[in-house]
């Protein structure tokens, strides 16, 4: 007689909030002389599908702002900042190491961003607006962004039905994709939003997996407990 384990698959739907450092790319790589890290939050829904062997899909609706905060290096008081508040869609694959409380997990897959709201924010930043050839401060950006996320994190089960989980994020940009200004002003090559960010979240399973010990029994071969004569 054998015995294996069997998982069972896992719906689970919950929310999100994190919090993270946020830019743009620009090219030519000039234009980011003077840009240091935005700091802003986003918080959302999740749903997470995982089959018997812990592999699945992840959806999310997050709300977020991102953007990107240039600053003169000798003088804080110089400061420009773009803020931009999005409605993002994220349908990441997942998958998870470990059938025990305790679980590594990784999320990679595409996400579409809706444009809520745009807005400039300027100190004593006039001259730097009126001396950049390439008019970047006065460009619009697109309505609709994509892009890329990938993460790793972990996953503690308290019980069957409750689940806490904790990541790290990347935006992994799109060489070539879509530029998130609506026009390519004066020689701007690209144009394309950065993040790197953490979250922590909390999920009800409401499909809860279970492991369950299967057992299997051997049938010998005829003949394989018959005595023989020497």
């Amino acid at each position: 007689m054998f015995s294996a384990v069997s998982a069972t698959a896992q719906l689970s739907v919950g929310v999100r909030a994190g919090y993270g450092a946020f830019g743009a790319h620009f090219e030519p790589p000039a234009l980011t002389g003077s840009q240091v890290p935005l700091y802003e939050p986003s918080f959302g829904i999740v749903g997470i599908f995982n089959d018997k062997s812990n592999a699945g899909i992840q959806v999310e609706v997050n709300y977020t702002v991102k953007g990107w905060r240039d600053r003169d290096k000798d003088d804080n008081s110089i400061e420009y900042k773009r803020e931009l508040t999005y409605l993002e869609v994220p349908v990441m694959t997942h998958f998870e190491l470990g059938r025990s409380w305790f679980r590594i997990y990784g999320v990679v897959g595409p996400y579409v961003a809706f444009k809520q709201s745009e807005k400039e924010t300027a100190r004593n930043f006039d001259a730097y607006i009126a001396n950049n050839p390439y008019d970047l401060y006065n460009q619009k950006v697109r309505s609709i962004d994509f892009g890329n996320k990938a993460g790793l994190g972990f996953r503690i089960n308290f019980g069957q039905r409750f689940s806490a989980f904790a990541d790290v994020r990347y935006d992994l940009q799109i060489a070539g994709g879509q530029n998130i200004f609506k026009k390519q002003p004066n020689g701007i090559q690209a144009s394309r939003l950065t993040e790197l960010g953490g979250s922590v979240g909390f999920v009800f399973n409401i499909l809860p997996q279970r492991t369950e010990v299967v057992k299997e029994y051997y049938v010998p071969k005829e003949g394989m407990n018959e005595d023989f004569d020497y």
